[in-house]
């Protein structure tokens, strides 16, 4: 009985908080022709232009889906995959809200993913495959009613597990599916993020492996902490352990994930983090000990490099005391960075947030660089499209080359300038005029390869190192373009059996190539010599070392090297390298490479039979109108009783929503129903309602004064047509939002005790009105509370546009009352100052102006600071509001519990102030009331739930008042 009390204190909590709006819509691109494909289990839905990709894609789901299935459970009904065209900012998710899986067709860049997984689809559908089935999992338990209400609601309740979890099974998955040694868990990039903690103070927790990190590198840390972890418990436990805790924490969510895990192992999850810890630090040791490399992280200088969570990358020499690096950090600008090597100090050349490939070059005079970042559509929602610029090394501007062509990392040779552009799910070779940025060439390649840098040879005008990968293998190519129209046809020049090859840089005298290869367990540097056609591994790390570069002189080295979890920039003198040339055969290649370039798809021989799969246009039809979502309702309304019941959905792309309240109060029924849609831009949002209130007016009768008590009834439309408009969405954020609106609204008056009794008819008012939010140059760094610089500006306004008479008549009383034109307008400019930026302080400057009739249009009471003793305006017309708060954060624990499913991310201080006024009083210092105080906050998760709470002390001076306050401020 007790378990079932809780199971409904839980349903009555999960019902309470999804009784919001939890539907969202977006904006897509328009005329992309949607088309879709169905089997049993899946619905692929896809622009028409994607045909190809799509059969990949629904061929892959197939084919590991029984596998994906039997390692972790549930069942999948026509679940809709939907492929993203035309962003290039890549992720694929599934959401258990509108049960759906998106993936961008675009590939990712850079090295965030293992190569050898394959390409972009074998990577991401089957990851996503994991987290789909798992949200579908639904065995017999008392978590089933939430399905009477909301199955989104219901599948929602997996997501109460950390994060880790979730993440953690699906990269165990694709690290041991079918394409052998794929996946990040074989991925040392990926891997020693977590062995080089091991043993030491920063060592991860259980909470910290299975919990997401707001401040803390790296950002993908429950990627990491839970892909070890689960493997280990896997390995450990059986593979049923993930299946069996993941039913019994959907069965009892409310006992927590750490429970689950009790009742699967028989230790408590702190028992099972120091086994977890001791065995994987004994297994890092024992590698340590039989490696035969150099302990140390990585050989040479460090140079010092101040700034929190320092992720520098790709130095490039200038001269020979000077390098250019990208890099990013959590209380400095992102940016480009010169370093100069003798005073080992830094200074930010431009402020920018580029592509995650990382790969700039030096145009051919050297006098600036070419790099790609992404521009947003201004006007759809998630539609980042990659541009090459040209810095200017002396001025520190940019300047934009392209403009909506997809293109990435650029390299200027022999007057041209090469770069790679998005093609569908891979990445293809292009030249283009370096002048207007035009494409004049695209280079073909085999099907489902993809060009990830090109390095052309600096004393050959047609030659080029290309690292291609084809199926699994990332290698380099040597290609002679001036006579060939096709790429990656050939054997690959340089290629390794069991790593990849990333980060390609000529030696000056254009005779030696830098690579980086994870050949031998990490991530190290090795050198080819062209004329002799002989590697030598030059760096021998346990850890990561990558994007290397020569100094003009060809005597030293400039790279990036892991130390713990940062980027650190680091020299090295080519004459204190220990070089090793590798035997040719360890480099050319072999059969069983040969093999891996041609294997079939996910690596099975057996490919799913497509001969029932259908092929049909996508329609959104009716089906989308029934309700994913209806919740019962009850509350005391002024002393009556008041039942709803509310409804909402949405439909499959996200494009239209609708939320319909229905609802029966003193015996009448009342509704209010919103539809939002966004299949056009800029769409529009629709009300219609008819609301019920009580309100009381103060009679006079027959020389006697009384309160008279009336149900009004209010009912009309509203339209609002939001124009919004992204103008800068990289290191700044810029956007302005301009909203028209329209609304007609009646009034009536009715006998409470006697609701089909009129005592007017209806009175009709018509209103205009006009929101408009211009935020400009904002900018937030990762540790700030708030933002430390920009602006924003905030208007609306209200005008009625006519006059109305009602007259309201009882047997007790007749009242002559007027629906007066009402208006009101409200404004507000806010800046934001950060002195300490570098503490990650800032202060928020805002003033506001309140201007409205007799007849409020706004309800200024909502502005005022709870921290004031006591309401501080009544019924201005005229109002006038200053603020100001600082933020200091104090500390950033990024800690927590798995047991406890607490998470405490950080704690800051607050400094605060409001000044409000009479506006309309000739003496505004006798009309104004002040209020200053401070407080101490903290964000922190209770399970996935995020909270940001604290506690205040106020002080109003002219009052002497103090006040204490537990929220928000």
């Amino acid at each position: 009985m007790k378990l079932y009390s809780l199971f409904l204190l839980f349903l009555g909590l999960l019902i309470q908080d999804v009784s919001a709006q939890i539907y969202s819509t977006q904006y897509r691109l328009p005329g992309l022709d949607w088309q879709e494909i169905q089997s049993e289990q899946f619905r692929v839905i896809y622009p028409a232009q994607y045909r190809e990709e799509a059969i990949r894609s629904l061929s892959i789901l197939e084919a590991e889906y029984g596998d994906i299935q039997n390692l972790f459970g549930g069942e999948l009904k026509k679940f809709p995959f939907i492929l993203n065209p035309q962003n290039d900012r890549s992720n694929g998710f599934v959401t258990p809200i509108n049960f759906r899986s998106e993936v961008e067709l675009s590939p990712i860049r850079g090295k965030a993913l293992s190569p050898q997984s394959g390409d972009w689809l074998e990577s991401v559908l089957p990851h996503e495959l994991v987290h789909a089935l798992h949200f579908s999992v639904n065995p017999p338990a008392m978590t089933r009613l939430l399905g009477l209400f909301s199955p989104d609601v219901r599948r929602s309740v997996h997501s109460a597990a950390p994060l880790g979890l979730h993440e953690g099974i699906a990269v165990e998955y694709e690290s041991h599916g079918s394409i052998p040694g794929s996946g990040r868990g074989n991925y040392p990039f990926f891997n020693h993020q977590f062995n080089s903690l091991l043993d030491t103070s920063e060592e991860w927790s259980m909470g910290q492996l299975l919990h997401t990190t707001d401040y803390s590198l790296p950002f993908n840390r429950h990627y990491i902490g839970g892909y070890q972890f689960m493997h280990w418990l896997q390995n450990k436990y059986g593979v049923e352990t993930a299946k069996n805790s993941i039913q019994f924490h959907y069965k009892y969510p409310f006992l927590g994930y750490g429970f689950a895990l009790r009742t699967q192992t028989g230790e408590w999850p702190a028992s099972l983090y120091r086994e977890f810890s001791d065995e994987m630090s004994s297994d890092e040791q024992d590698r340590k000990t039989e490696s035969t490399r150099d302990f140390s992280n990585a050989p040479g200088i460090q140079l010092p490099l101040s700034g929190e969570c320092r992720r520098a990358n790709r130095p490039l020499w200038t001269d020979n005391n000077t390098l250019i690096f990208y890099s990013r950090f959590c209380n400095k600008p992102s940016g480009f960075y010169l370093y100069d090597i003798e005073s080992e100090q830094s200074d930010l050349l431009t402020e920018v947030v580029i592509t995650e490939d990382l790969i700039y070059n030096f145009s051919e005079d050297s006098t600036s660089i070419h790099f790609s970042r992404y521009h947003s559509d201004s006007r759809y929602d998630n539609v980042f499209r990659g541009d090459l610029y040209q810095l200017n090394l002396r001025t520190g501007k940019p300047y934009r080359i392209t403009k909506e062509q997809r293109l990435f990392s650029p390299v200027e040779h022999a007057g041209q300038l090469y770069a790679l552009q998005s093609d569908a799910h891979t990445q293809n070779l292009v030249l283009l005029d370096s002048g207007n940025g035009e494409i004049i060439k695209k280079f073909s390649k085999p099907d489902n390869s993809s060009i990830i840098q090109a390095s052309p040879f600096p004393n050959d005008s047609g030659n080029v190192a290309l690292i291609g990968k084809i199926n699994s293998i990332q290698a380099v190519w040597f290609e002679s373009l001036l006579e060939q129209e096709s790429v990656l046809t050939g054997e690959p020049d340089i290629v390794f059996e069991n790593g990849s090859i990333f980060d390609l840089s000529w030696h000056p005298d254009g005779n030696r190539l830098l690579l980086v290869s994870d050949d031998d367990g990490a991530m190290n540097i090795y050198e080819y010599h062209v004329g002799e056609d002989q590697v030598s591994q030059i760096t021998h790390g346990i850890y990561n070392s990558f994007e290397p570069s020569y100094s003009p002189d060809g005597s030293r080295l400039a790279f990036v090297s892991q130390q713990q979890n940062e980027q650190i920039l680091q020299l090295l003198d080519l004459e204190d390298a220990e070089k090793l040339n590798l035997p040719r055969t360890s480099y050319k290649s072999t059969p069983q490479i040969t093999e891996r370039l041609k294997r079939p798809l996910m690596n099975r021989d057996n490919q799913p039979d497509s001969s029932s799969w259908e092929f049909k246009r996508y329609q959104t039809g009716l089906g989308w109108l029934k309700p994913r979502l209806w919740i019962p309702g009850f509350e005391r309304q002024n002393g009556f009783d008041r039942f709803s019941l509310n409804f909402e959905s949405v439909d499959q792309l996200n494009s239209q929503r609708y939320e319909f309240e229905l609802s029966h109060y003193l015996d009448r029924f009342w509704y209010d129903l919103e539809y939002n849609y966004k299949g056009f831009f800029p769409g529009f949002r629709f009300n219609i309602f008819n609301d019920p209130s009580l309100i009381s007016f103060q009679v006079t009768q027959n020389d006697q004064e009384f309160n008279a008590t009336l149900l009004q009834q209010s009912r009309g439309v509203s339209l609002k047509v939001p124009f919004r408009y992204y103008l800068e969405r990289n290191a700044r954020f810029s956007s302005l939002l301009i909203e028209p609106q329209y609304f007609i609204n009646q009034l009536k008056f009715l006998n409470p005790d006697n609701t089909s009794q009129s005592y007017s008819e209806f009175g009709t008012r018509h209103t205009l009105g006009l929101r408009t939010v211009f935020n400009y140059n904002l900018r937030q760094f990762t540790r700030d509370v708030q933002p430390n610089s920009g602006w924003v500006f905030f208007t609306e306004l209200r005008y009625g546009l006519n006059r109305t008479d009602l007259n309201i008549q009882s047997d007790q009383f007749t009242i002559d009352a007027n629906l007066t034109d009402r208006k009101g307008f409200r404004g507000y400019i806010s800046t934001y100052i950060s002195p300490l930026a570098k503490f990650n302080q800032s202060l928020r400057l805002s003033g506001q102006v309140i201007t409205q009739t007799d007849d409020r249009v706004f309800n200024t009471s909502s502005l005022y600071s709870d921290s004031f003793s006591e309401l501080p305006l009544r019924a201005t017309n005229n109002t006038g509001i200053f603020d100001t708060r600082y933020t200091i954060p104090i500390v950033y624990p990024d800690d927590g519990g798995l047991l406890l499913p607490v998470y405490l991310s950080n704690i800051y201080l607050v400094l605060f102030s409001q000044t409000v006024a009479d506006l309309d009083q000739q003496n505004l210092v006798d009309a104004s009331r002040s209020v200053y105080g401070a407080g101490i906050r903290s964000r922190f998760r209770l399970s996935n739930m995020a909270i940001d709470i604290g506690i205040s002390i106020g002080w109003e001076p002219t009052r002497n008042e103090v006040t204490y306050y537990i929220g928000g401020f």
